[in-house]
């Protein structure tokens, strides 16, 4: 399969857009807002400048989370919790596919395990590490909130009503989860991690200058992605493609990594939802050009599904109708 090296993706300016719960219907039909829409529509990824969070903050808590990943393996073990998609989880190389999961810790929000900034600090250092914990949950929480502004964006964007029920329901029930990978440069050879989709709603993504991310297109080609200095990644999950009825594509993407002089670290937020949530396209995403595309489930029914498949390249098209 083709790969094309260093492509832009879309770089949306969050200070072009209102701010408030409100918006006119004029500026649906701005440049910005037609740029968003072509985004979320044909790759499914794009880039957001002017967010406000606080660049300050991300250096620290990316210097706090590379030495965590350079603990000792036995101290990290410590993390590993019996609940899934939570705690340590260490490099794995897939003996079918050979690709690879890098090293990773995941900080659920609180339902899944309570408190699991301290939970998983206690665990790496008994004797405590209040600045890591202080500036973690600062980060998490600034993160969130940018979360929600980008989602009542798309949501504006795909001409959905906001205060309706179908679509504060993406608000109400929601939860974040902040994935943590380190990919080490030690390897002698190229390494690939699994090609997947994601399953959430949507993911805020911190890179590091040493790239490495790819995207596959409508195409059926791959693209590296440039990292942009003070931006995030944003791209479309599987619920917000299957809640749009398709309108919004979740992409395929992976990392390709080694051969460099620095550890890949990135900074995943995932925007989700309790099990229990809905989706369940909104009637305005379906009229006679575009049939209803997926079944009603529950987000715990692709949850179930995912821990049978692993990361799965097409979640979406098992739910379809």
């Amino acid at each position: 399969m083709e790969v094309l090296n260093g492509t832009d993706i879309p770089v949306i300016d969050l200070s072009l857009f209102p701010g408030s719960q409100n918006v006119d219907i004029k500026q649906l039909e701005s440049e910005e807002f037609n740029k968003l829409r072509k985004a979320c529509q044909e790759l499914g990824f794009f880039l957001v400048i002017n967010h406000g969070i606080n660049p300050t903050l991300v250096q620290a808590v990316e210097g706090r989370i590379r030495d965590m990943f350079a603990l000792p393996a036995e101290i990290k073990n410590r993390a590993i919790f019996p609940i899934f998609n939570a705690g340590y989880g260490p490099f794995e190389v897939h003996d079918v596919t050979k690709d690879t999961t890098p090293e990773n810790m995941v900080f659920p929000w609180d339902h899944l395990l309570p408190n699991s900034v301290e939970e998983i600090s206690a665990r790496l250092w008994p004797q405590g590490n209040p600045a890591f914990c202080e500036e973690l949950n600062a980060y998490r929480t600034q993160v969130r909130e940018l979360s929600h502004r980008i989602l009542r964006l798309l949501v504006w964007s795909l001409g959905v009503d906001i205060s309706s029920q179908s679509a504060s329901e993406l608000f109400e029930k929601s939860y974040g989860n902040l994935r943590m990978n380190y990919y080490d440069k030690s390897t002698e050879k190229e390494m690939i991690s699994k090609a997947h989709t994601d399953i959430s709603c949507i993911t805020i993504l911190y890179q590091d200058d040493v790239g490495g991310l790819q995207i596959r297109t409508k195409q059926d080609k791959w693209i590296y992605t440039k990292p942009v200095p003070g931006s995030f990644v944003i791209n479309i999950g599987d619920v917000l493609q299957m809640w749009s009825n398709g309108r919004y594509r979740s992409a395929q993407h992976r990392v390709v990594y080694g051969k460099s002089n620095k550890n890949r670290l990135s900074m995943a937020y995932f925007h989700d939802f309790l099990d229990e949530f809905e989706i369940r396209c909104p009637k305005e995403m379906i009229d006679k050009h575009h049939p209803q595309l997926y079944k009603v489930v529950v987000k715990g029914d692709i949850v179930e599904y995912l821990k049978k498949t692993g990361p799965n390249l097409y979640n979406p098209l098992h739910f379809k109708i």
